[in-house]
């Protein structure tokens, strides 16, 4: 199952009003890896192995956040999906969906630096998928990069043009773009 992010209508106003929920999750990743992205820690509760792959994979985008953040950081592990380097081409899917579900946890709990990390990480295994480039979208909102956030928007329009979501948070924050859109305020006398 994705996790696709809430609305971006959502993600605006939060921003606009002021203030977010940074409740944080436990850990995640340290530096290292490719690029310096990811050495992911051992979670105990998920390293003995006692879920299988399958039930890791549901878990990292239908649990709590903090049991989400541990069960995708473990499929990730048992993957190699964190090593680019030795990461079959095959399973470049498989690898993008959990980074994608990781992004959308992380951005749930307030981390967006990582959860862009993880979302871009993601477009690069997959770089047609257009619920990644949604949930990238997202995150920049969060991150007040709003050029970026139209481009993502665009590009997950451009890729599912049935996904009319895409298409009205693009053309909402296109709006807020354009300075001659926004109300004026009433001049004083």
């Amino acid at each position: 199952m994705r996790t696709l992010l809430s609305s971006v209508t959502l993600a605006l106003t939060i921003i606009l009003v002021g203030g977010t929920n940074r409740a944080m999750a436990g850990k995640f990743f340290q530096s290292g890896g490719v690029r310096g992205l990811l050495s992911l820690p051992r979670s105990g509760s998920f390293s003995q192995n006692s879920y299988e792959l399958e039930e890791l994979e549901d878990l990292c985008s239908n649990a709590d956040p903090v049991m989400a953040l541990n069960a995708c950081s473990e499929a990730i592990q048992r993957q190699n999906c964190h090593r680019q380097d030795i990461l079959e081409p095959d399973l470049f899917p498989k690898c993008a969906i959990l980074f994608d579900n990781l992004g959308a946890v992380l951005e749930q709990t307030g981390r967006y630096e990582e959860a862009l990390t993880s979302l871009r990480y993601a477009a690069e295994l997959q770089p047609t998928d257009a619920n990644i480039w949604y949930n990238l979208g997202v995150v920049y909102i969060h991150l007040h990069r709003y050029q970026q956030a139209l481009y993502a928007f665009d590009k997950a329009a451009d890729l599912d043009p049935d996904d009319t979501q895409a298409q009205k948070q693009a053309d909402l924050l296109r709006e807020l773009l354009d300075p001659g859109s926004l109300p004026r305020e009433p001049e004083s006398d």
